[in-house]
């Protein structure tokens, strides 16, 4: 008698089952992973972009002309730093996301007395809604686990409703407003 169907297709008694193939690597599945210093052109493109789309902001639509040769030093000390990192999600190769986590100091007063501050999110707009948050999101909260936070703040602008949906959806909720005025 064997195992498996008839015509002896599957392994027999005290056989270990045939091995398969590994399934090809989907292009379409969004892999994440830290920054390094070779990736500063795609990091430093990302950010500003993120700042040119909020173009209507009052805050951030005051970009200098220079900002790209002023964001270069800051963004590889970013990428360097021990307290932070820097996560980029890709797709086919491609880079599609960008998320900053910092490990921040809480206030003596409160608790808790360390947490994480997410900042600089960005997806290309092709990639939207795919996922590609999801992921980054889920790189920054193992990597707040491993470093025992357990806490995670984040700004948003508001005058994208479907990005405070985002963050909604991922389980933030909104616990102050920032507020502008000139003087």
């Amino acid at each position: 008698m064997t195992l498996g169907g008839e015509g002896g297709a599957g392994p027999r008694a005290g056989q270990p089952a045939p091995r398969r193939a590994p399934a090809a690597p989907d292009p379409d599945a969004v892999r994440v992973r830290a920054a390094a210093l070779a990736d500063l052109d795609a990091v430093v493109g990302l950010r500003l972009a993120l700042l040119r789309e909020h173009d209507r902001n009052p805050v951030y639509r005051r970009l200098r002309p220079d900002a790209a040769a002023r964001a270069r030093p800051l963004f590889a000390a970013q990428i360097e730093s021990r307290h932070e990192t820097t996560f980029l999600a890709e797709r086919g190769g491609e880079v599609v996301g960008i998320l900053r986590c910092v490990e921040a100091q809480g206030s003596p007063l409160l608790f808790p007395p360390r947490y994480a501050y997410i900042s600089s999110v960005y997806v290309v707009p092709a990639a939207r809604r795919q996922g590609v948050l999801r992921a980054l999101m889920g790189a920054a909260t193992g990597w707040c686990e491993a470093r025992g936070l357990a806490e995670i703040r984040l700004h948003n602008a508001p005058e994208n409703p479907l990005s405070s949906a985002a963050w909604e959806a991922l389980g933030f909720e909104v616990v102050e407003h920032l507020r502008f005025r000139r003087l």
